[in-house]
């Protein structure tokens, strides 16, 4: 995905858990391109980059099919609710690793240094829907709280903007 300017990688899964349908992030990376394109780009647009990866998942034809759904709601009469969402990824910093790609060439990429596999969500609930007066996609998170274990100090989630 990328967003302003910077390609973000990401890998979710989904499935159903106790008759829920669940998305969670497992992890977010910034391909590499200093100065613009770093951990810190992330750390400085964490919420926005976090809710273009959720348009992104339920963007995907395979999701939209998991929800039972043709597309994205349109505001302000739908909404694709994303229950038992779980996007926070509790980290500390970030490293960079080196990727050999299929053709040959190389792309540095910094990875968060994730402190745990724990399941959590930054919000109760997040809904999905498209304004199409914008023309965009809007993300609206309900509940503040972090739901799921608390990241012991140094970490820290990306739900903290």
């Amino acid at each position: 995905m990328i967003y302003n300017g910077c390609t973000y990688e990401y890998i979710y899964c989904y499935g159903m858990l106790n008759g829920f349908h669940c998305i969670a992030i497992s992890e977010i990376d910034v391909v590499y391109d200093p100065p613009l394109c770093t951990g810190a780009s992330f750390e400085s647009n964490m919420q926005s980059i976090t809710d273009s990866i959720l348009v992104h998942i339920g963007l995907e034809p395979d999701i939209l099919n998991f929800l039972g759904l043709e597309g994205v709601p349109k505001c302000p009469s739908g909404l694709m609710c994303m229950l038992r969402l779980y996007d926070a990824i509790c980290y500390n910093g970030w490293y960079t690793y080196t990727r050999l790609n299929k053709d040959g060439t190389i792309t540095f990429i910094q990875l968060m240094d994730k402190c745990d596999d724990e399941v959590r969500s930054c919000n109760e609930i997040v809904t999905i829907c498209y304004d199409e007066i914008l023309k965009e996609y809007v993300v609206t998170r309900i509940g503040s709280s972090l739901s799921g274990p608390p990241c012991t100090w140094p970490c820290h989630t990306n739900c903290e903007y």
